[in-house]
């Protein structure tokens, strides 16, 4: 049985705002995995000019990677059973 922990979490206001993302690049090496949250604004955009901005960069150890796969796993049923399906586009998937 997991034993269940209580923790308060505190954060000043800029980090409370939180980042938006629109593209998630991953890459990994034996000890770790870099998630790498960009935006890529639409329109600022060009087929000639392909920049995205880093927005936020967070590093896990694999352990904490696949809890966090499993715990996003879930939160996405949950979400689709509260909310319905989520249909991504064609050319996403």
């Amino acid at each position: 049985m997991v034993e269940q922990r209580k923790m308060n979490v505190t954060a000043d206001n800029e980090t409370r705002r939180g980042n938006y993302s629109n593209l998630v690049l991953i890459s990994h090496r034996k000890e770790e995995f870099v998630l790498d949250f960009l935006f890529l604004d639409p329109q600022a955009q060009s087929p000639q000019e392909g920049q995205a901005m880093l927005t936020s960069r967070v590093i896990l150890h694999p352990g904490h990677m696949k809890r966090l796969y499993q715990a996003i796993g879930e939160n996405i049923q949950r979400y689709e059973k509260n909310f319905g399906t989520i249909v991504l586009p064609a050319n996403l998937t």
